[in-house]
């Protein structure tokens, strides 16, 4: 699963506007707990038809993702592998029950095959200036026709929605528990492997040279489950700020997920899940999709969608 909490957030505050509110007809109250504070999805509705789940048989990860014209599957470029052949789109809610099929489950009919898929060639895993984006957008192609009861997402037509305050609708796939554990760096064996393979982030990546480390418990099925937060700011052109501190956060397996504008009776996508700091109940960071237009409209020429 990718782990979207891991990379070490540093952002410059930045404030604008005044806030709106949103209603959540998208949601039902059941399991009360998910995404982290958040509700499951209620099937046929806006986000439960233009949401899937993406997974990578070859690296053995989950992310999210928001379905485009022609075939096209809008996410973060880290959820992006090296290869298509072995990632796949599910067309289901819970996509735990597909992928628990074993090998089977590629031939579900709710399955389909990745033919293409493009990072944005900016996109900068390190970014840490917040006076530039990230650019973690990336784009997939499947193969097939779109399974029945799903279309694709509504943009966001007005740029002047996204003002801080703000309510947006987060969705995803992602993890439903997460606890920052401390770790001690003096008694804790082969740390340095430990930091290499990403299990243990310390304050500084030489273990010899840590004086304070933590690791993430997280735990949770891969079920389509949304949350509301608020926006904060945005600290450029291709990036917004949410608040995720009250609780209510996108988490890992939650990466390349969208983010909604509730615009009278219908949802308007205008993020893609990118990054936070350390533990889930952090600021994080949302891609502006409205900022990469061109370069989704340039990205699915190449892929033959006019």
């Amino acid at each position: 699963m990718k782990v979207l909490s891991s990379l070490f957030l540093t952002v410059a505050l930045i404030t604008a506007g005044c806030g709106s509110s949103v209603n959540s007809n998208n949601l039902t109250a059941k399991n009360s707990n998910s995404i982290i504070g958040g509700q499951l999805v209620k099937e046929g509705t806006a986000l439960a038809q233009s949401v899937v789940g993406i997974y990578d048989d070859n690296e053995g990860y989950t992310c999210t993702g928001s379905l485009l014209p022609g075939n096209l599957v809008l996410t973060a470029a880290h959820c992006i592998g090296k290869k298509t052949s072995g990632v796949y789109i599910v067309f289901h809610p819970d996509m735990e029950s597909i992928l628990n099929m074993g090998n089977n489950f590629k031939n579900s009919p709710a399955v389909r095959q990745v033919v293409k898929m493009q990072a944005n060639d900016d996109w900068n895993p390190g970014q840490a200036n917040a006076a530039f984006p990230g650019n973690d957008v990336g784009l997939m192609m499947y193969e097939g026709e779109t399974p029945k009861g799903y279309q694709t997402a509504k943009i966001l037509t007005d740029p002047a929605a996204l003002k801080t305050g703000a309510t947006t609708i987060l969705a995803g796939y992602g993890v439903d528990y997460a606890e920052v554990i401390p770790v001690d760096p003096k008694k804790t064996k082969n740390l340095q492997d430990l930091i290499d393979k990403g299990e243990v982030f310390c304050n500084n990546d030489d273990a010899r040279k840590a004086t304070t480390c933590i690791r993430e418990e997280l735990s949770g099925p891969a079920i389509l489950k949304a949350v509301t937060v608020k926006i904060k700011y945005s600290p450029n052109d291709g990036e917004v700020i949410l608040d995720q501190t009250d609780g209510k956060a996108a988490c890992s397996g939650d990466s390349g997920g969208p983010a909604y504008i509730q615009v009278g009776d219908e949802v308007q996508l205008w993020g893609v899940t990118s990054r936070s700091g350390i533990g889930c109940n952090n600021d994080i960071i949302y891609m502006n999709i409205l900022h990469y237009a061109t370069w989704i409209k340039d990205t699915a020429k190449s892929f033959g969608v006019k």
